[in-house]
């Protein structure tokens, strides 16, 4: 915004697009006889900052007064990503629960909504801020103002579309000021655990359509990663052309020739959280129990590896930083600098791959890596190159890369690598797609997209019926609910891409 502004644009600035409003009410600083109020506040603000910055969102507004202070926060402007609302969800549940430093703030209160919002400058010719305007900021504020204390209230738009990530409480409806009819509201509880793929065939309950080529590849790769030589298959394409299909198809291959599989999936928002990817990964390698406390599981990693080879127990405290684990150094991983600690850790996880191998083949597998942060990236690299003679082969599924660490082949370029490229689906294949979807929902005929359009549109509109839980409706109350979500289900992460 700074440079638009220098370079005289401005003007520009203020657009209507798809955007995300937070709204934070919180209390517990005594502004007129608290000495520390001022310090406490920059405090409390400095930890919203940082959890909205991991989530690419923004603070734009702090109002303070005698009816308690607030926080305007925004996702889609000035920055849009495809999964905006998620991304607000997230560090909401994260902002419901201050650190033990923070306990001055007592219980938060927070509204959320999303829609068309109109972001930009206002103000007068002296004094300029950016920020967000429109009916959806406002029902954020009013669902921030009704919300009980550490309660996080959704509006339906925002809970629509991320209802399946979150779990959730329907409330009453609620009567808010602006809006003639009572609107539904949705408490926020907590994020579900995701599973990294979905190998379960009944969340897919169809069979794979085309990519027999595709296949042929992959089952060759497993024939020679079984028989000792490692491999890495790189599956790349644009969005929305079944990367994570043509994924699970092939671990189901593997499973039936009696391989393991570990797998991670990237978050757009992970991209500068240290080895996110791995997490899941190392977590299932090690037979991690989350549930279980930071002490029982760290008992648990060190027996695991005690298993893999005790020589591999003075660098345990290394892993901590794979698994989220607070291990406390030793005397060994202490002496080490930043350099050889990252070394000592690849290292490490190699040994630990190369050892789980021999016993049985292994799979690897990262989805979405056009993600990847470097760190993650880096391990990804040296486990790569070391499973050449290892029977472990590595699946990474990934779009054309943005992010400038991923430019470099550096995987991709291994002798032992094979890049998988996807294109659409030919029109047959396309049409018997949209077809088997649509026998599946069970739809009537009168609501069938036909089978000449084209594929990507054609599988929108069913994904669109089938989530709108629409399959045995009427044209006309199809043609109202999609009117409804215009700027909902069925576009909303295009028109966010697009701005």
């Amino acid at each position: 915004m700074y440079a638009r502004l220098m370079a005289g644009q401005g003007q520009f600035l203020a657009e209507l697009r798809p955007g995300v409003a937070l709204f934070v009410r919180f209390a517990g600083i005594d502004y007129e006889r608290d000495p520390e109020a001022g310090p406490k506040l920059d405090a409390y603000l400095r930890w919203v900052q940082r959890i909205l910055a991991r989530y690419d969102g923004n603070v734009l507004q702090l109002t303070v007064g005698d009816k308690g202070s607030y926080l305007c926060c925004g996702w889609g402007a000035p920055f849009a990503h495809e999964d905006d609302g998620a991304r607000a969800l997230l560090a909401a549940l994260q902002l419901q629960a201050p650190p033990a430093e923070l306990a001055f703030i007592g219980a938060v209160q927070i509204g959320i909504s999303c829609g068309r919002l109109r972001t930009g400058a206002y103000g007068s010719a002296a004094r300029l801020t950016y920020g967000i305007l429109g009916d959806e900021v406002n029902l954020a504020a009013r669902l921030m103002q009704a919300a009980s204390p550490g309660a996080i209230y959704v509006s339906a738009a925002a809970y629509e579309g991320d209802a399946g990530r979150f779990s959730w409480e329907e409330l009453l409806p609620l009567t808010v000021k602006g809006r003639a009819d009572a609107i539904t509201v949705y408490r926020l509880l907590a994020a579900r655990e995701r599973q990294p793929l979905h190998f379960q065939t009944a969340l897919y309950g169809l069979p794979l359509v085309g990519r027999s080529d595709e296949i042929a590849i992959i089952r060759r790769k497993i024939t020679e990663t079984i028989g000792g030589q490692g491999q890495v298959v790189a599956i790349v394409a644009a969005a929305g052309l079944g990367k994570s299909r043509l994924v699970v198809e092939s671990v189901r291959i593997a499973l039936d020739r009696s391989m393991t599989f570990f797998a991670g999936e990237c978050q757009s928002y992970g991209t500068n959280d240290s080895y996110h990817v791995w997490e899941s990964i190392w977590q299932s390698f090690f037979a991690i129990d989350r549930s279980l406390s930071p002490e029982l599981q760290i008992a648990a990693l060190r027996e695991q590896l005690a298993d893999i080879d005790p020589a591999l127990l003075p660098r345990l405290p290394l892993l901590g930083v794979v698994l989220n684990l607070p291990i406390p150094d030793n005397d060994l991983t202490a002496s080490l600098d930043a350099r050889l600690r990252k070394a000592s850790l690849e290292a490490l996880l190699v040994d630990c791959v190369r050892a789980r191998s021999r016993a049985r083949p292994t799979v690897l597998v990262i989805e979405d890596g056009q993600w990847l942060d470097p760190l993650s990236h880096d391990l990804l690299e040296a486990i790569g190159r070391a499973i050449a003679d290892m029977p472990v082969l590595i699946l990474f599924a990934y779009r054309p890369p943005e992010v400038d660490h991923l430019r470099a082949p550096r995987v991709t370029a291994l002798p032992h690598t094979t890049v998988v490229e996807l294109s659409d689906l030919n029109p047959n294949e396309a049409a018997e797609l949209v077809m088997l979807k649509q026998i599946h929902l069970d739809m009537p005929a009168e609501l069938r997209p036909m089978s000449s359009i084209v594929s990507w549109p054609a599988l929108r509109v069913t994904h669109f019926i089938s989530k709108s839980g629409s399959a045995t409706s009427s044209p006309s109350a199809l043609r109202r609910r999609a009117r409804k979500n215009s700027t909902g289900s069925i576009c909303r992460p295009a028109c966010r891409v697009g701005s």
